[in-house]
């Protein structure tokens, strides 16, 4: 397949990506502060609600209808085989908890794979009205209360000292190590933050905090999160400094960040 091939493809999908999103993700937005929001917990500890299940559901509907070849893998149902070497990969409400709890920081992360490496990511965040998404090659985009998408840009924060790092949580620093490492990230950094981890990413993405790391995380979680911050300039790597999203860990920043994050998590044992 040629590369125009290639990238048409991705257009399609993108466009797809960045007009779907935002739609389902409010799907949520009926059970929100609301009386019937109540969450039940998987076998894992993870709380989920109706609105996951329905956002999922939709997604998945509406991605086998636009591309029947591709292959679904999501936080909530069975994989969904495909041929066509695509597969896209739904986080339908990340931030479960802030959503249960009546916080507007929650998100639906969606992302494409192309042969096992992410190539597109969106981030839709339905209270906010705000969405980021970005193919590989194709740019980063920034979206609010739907307005024309503008260009998303990483900040041009160069060095750990001067920048603001965020985190989901520091109860996922889960050993000894872990909290060591996050005790000096926060003495060497300007600042440190906890939110949930979409927001963060689009935080990140449109140059309002300079590094998003996150020590525990699944596929669904970052599978968006590479093109998303590539294209708006920066780096993301796991602690080790691989590009894969596979490891359970995330490093995403500015290069310059990034370079200094990366020397005090390269040693670290997950």
């Amino acid at each position: 397949m040629t590369t125009s091939n290639t990238q048409s493809q991705l257009k399609s999908r993108l466009d797809f990506a960045s007009s779907t999103i935002m739609p389902c993700s409010k799907l949520a937005l009926k059970w929100f502060q609301s009386d019937q929001c109540e969450a039940d917990h998987k076998s894992d500890g993870t709380p989920v609600t109706i609105a996951d299940r329905t956002i999922e559901t939709e997604l998945r509907k509406r991605i086998c209808k636009a591309f029947p070849d591709d292959a679904i893998l999501g936080e909530e149902f069975p994989d969904e085989p495909g041929t066509s070497g695509y597969q896209w990969v739904i986080d339908p409400i990340d931030g479960t908890i802030s959503f249960v709890q009546g916080i507007p920081l929650f998100g639906t992360m969606l992302a494409c794979l192309k042969d096992g490496v992410p190539v597109l990511g969106a981030i839709a965040m339905p209270c906010l009205d705000e969405l980021v998404y970005a193919g590989s090659g194709l740019g980063a985009f920034h979206v609010q209360s739907g307005s024309d998408p503008t260009p998303a840009r990483m900040s041009t924060v160069d060095t750990l000292s001067k920048a603001l790092i965020n985190t989901t949580a520091l109860t996922y620093f889960t050993t000894p190590e872990l909290r060591t490492l996050y005790d000096e990230i926060d003495s060497a950094s300007k600042h440190t933050r906890g939110l949930p981890d979409c927001y963060g990413i689009v935080l990140l993405a449109t140059g309002r905090v300079d590094a998003v790391i996150e020590p525990n995380v699944a596929l669904w979680d970052i599978a968006s999160v590479p093109p998303l911050i590539q294209e708006a300039g920066g780096t993301c790597t796991d602690f080790a400094g691989d590009p894969s999203v596979h490891s359970g860990s995330l490093l995403a920043a500015t290069n310059g960040v990034h370079s200094e994050l990366l020397e005090m998590t390269r040693s670290i044992k997950l």
